[in-house]
């Protein structure tokens, strides 16, 4: 994904359309703050930032990709006035941006970045385990990503890769809601239109594969309307099995 920031709506608009157009799902930010919530939830593949934002600076985004740790797999493009000086250049690429382009953007040079830097994302991290390849606790149950199976209770189901990305969303949002805009990128490469059909089918299906092992999916996963969904790390008490006397695990729990 690319994750567009500027402070001026048409601006990201017309990228975003330019970028779409060509395959590349992309996400937009107005701010600052909205980047940061955003890298609580995903990983883009290429950011593309205004040097000077509503709420800070390109040398602000490129703190908080460092932070995150994506630093060099996420790769940035600063967007910078005419008058910049090479000696502020100079500064963002020590920062690590890979690159600053001034006013007027030519879009064939743009265009030629985005080609370089949109390739597949490989681990730096020597032999360490791959984080998709992680067990993760969801539901009190855990999921293999990599095998896509869902373990609870001493038995196993199979789940199919886009189940598997939803979970995956799902945790990653760390309850706060995740945006049926989000989904949509992330899921199926494409803008949401205020249709939910596609996403309510997902979960439908994830909901029937979590009742194979008892999990009764909805008690974990709120839906709020025309939003998204909002993800449970912890049941509520009154969510909680009255049938033993015992609490379900909860995903804390599991972990």
């Amino acid at each position: 994904m690319i994750l567009m920031v500027s402070p001026t709506p048409r601006e990201r608009a017309a990228f975003a359309a330019l970028f779409e157009d060509r395959g590349w799902p992309t996400l937009q930010c107005d701010s600052m703050q909205a980047v940061a919530r955003f890298l609580r939830r995903s990983q883009p593949r290429v950011v593309l930032t205004r040097q000077k934002l509503v709420d800070g600076y390109s040398d602000d985004i490129i703190t908080l990709l460092r932070n995150a740790r994506l630093l060099p797999i996420t790769k940035i493009i600063v967007l910078a006035a005419a008058g910049t000086t090479s000696t502020a250049e100079a500064r963002q690429l020590t920062l690590g941006a890979d690159c600053l382009l001034r006013d007027p953007v030519r879009t064939d040079v743009l265009l030629a970045y985005l080609l370089k830097f949109w390739q597949p994302v490989r681990s730096t991290r020597g032999k360490s385990v791959p984080a998709r390849d992680k067990p993760i606790s969801f539901s009190g149950a855990t999921v293999l990503p990599s095998d896509r199976l869902l373990q609870y209770d001493q038995q196993s189901i199979s789940l199919t890769r886009r189940e598997v990305e939803l979970i995956e969303l799902l945790v990653q949002s760390r309850g706060d809601t995740l945006t049926y805009d989000h989904l949509f990128h992330e899921i199926l490469g494409r803008h949401f239109t205020g249709d939910t059909s596609n996403m309510r089918v997902l979960l439908g299906k994830l909901s029937r594969s979590t009742a194979r092992v008892g999990i009764i999916l909805r008690q974990w996963v709120e839906v709020i309307p025309k939003t998204g969904y909002r993800y449970r790390r912890t049941l509520p008490l009154a969510l909680r099995s009255r049938k033993t006397g015992k609490s379900l695990p909860t995903a804390a729990g599991a972990e």
